[in-house]
């Protein structure tokens, strides 16, 4: 018996990721939430066109994709950085499975959720980007404006639909981790100080705002409301996702070591 505990605490303790993921997904999240939030409003990007008085449907479609095509670097960059965090946040998940107790169903199931959730994501704006690349160039070539304007629309639709499902899968994930928090006999911070004590108080509450915020997110996303959509994505990648990467990295780090 002794030997299989022993055992058990060395397989625990090799699970925990290291607390510079976290914290390294968190500050991904923030740049690009922030550098996102600056380029669609104008500041490191010039703003969209405004259709010209007397002009043409045409040509103020074609003013605006070659607009468009400007703003697609600046799009790689920052959802290379949201990717990042997306991966950090899929591993963070399996860390907070194994500290709430790998051995429980409703543990299983949250972080098998939340991390498809996080590859979904990943997988719909790696489609996105390919997908705007092929809407430049065609967009700064002589192509039809109204072909483009179809293609873009289509491929802006079906990947915000993948991203919905993204959404609303990592936020099921995170709400049935944060449930499986309750009344659980994880590893607890208490010999650790009172700031650790708190973020082990803290956790579920922040894991049920984060879910809700990422729920809101995908559905305004869906829905086509821009100023919605853009603050809750800031809100989202700026600030709750970031803390939630940070206090859990710090309480299973922690946990992972009194194991």
């Amino acid at each position: 018996m002794r030997a299989e505990t022993i055992e058990h605490r060395q397989v625990v303790r090799q699970a925990w990721p290291p607390r510079v993921l976290t914290t390294a997904g968190a500050a991904a999240f923030i740049v690009a939430a922030a550098w996102y939030g600056l380029a669609a409003n104008g500041v490191t990007a010039a703003a969209a066109p405004s259709p010209a008085a007397g002009g043409t449907p045409g040509a103020a479609l074609h003013a605006y994709y070659r607009w468009f095509a400007t703003t697609l670097p600046q799009e790689r960059l920052y959802t290379a950085l949201a990717m990042a965090g997306f991966l950090c946040l899929g591993w963070a998940v399996t860390a907070a499975r194994d500290w709430l107790g790998a051995d429980r169903p409703l543990t299983r199931i949250g972080a098998a959720l939340a991390g498809f959730g996080a590859a979904l994501w990943i997988t719909a704006n790696l489609l996105t980007l390919g997908g705007h690349r092929a809407v430049g160039l065609m967009a700064t070539h002589a192509n039809p404006v109204q072909t483009v304007s179809s293609i873009a629309f289509t491929i802006d639709t079906s990947t915000e639909a993948v991203e919905l499902g993204a959404f609303l899968l990592t936020g099921a994930g995170l709400l049935a981790l944060a449930a499986a928090s309750a009344g659980t006999s994880r590893p607890r911070a208490t010999a650790t100080g009172a700031g650790l004590r708190r973020a082990d108080q803290v956790w579920p509450y922040l894991t049920v705002l984060t879910a809700v915020m990422l729920v809101v997110t995908g559905v305004s996303e869906t829905a086509a409301s821009g100023t919605l959509s853009q603050w809750a994505l800031i809100v989202s990648g700026a600030v709750l996702l970031p803390a939630w990467l940070i206090v859990t990295g710090q309480l299973t780090t922690v946990a992972g070591r009194a194991a």
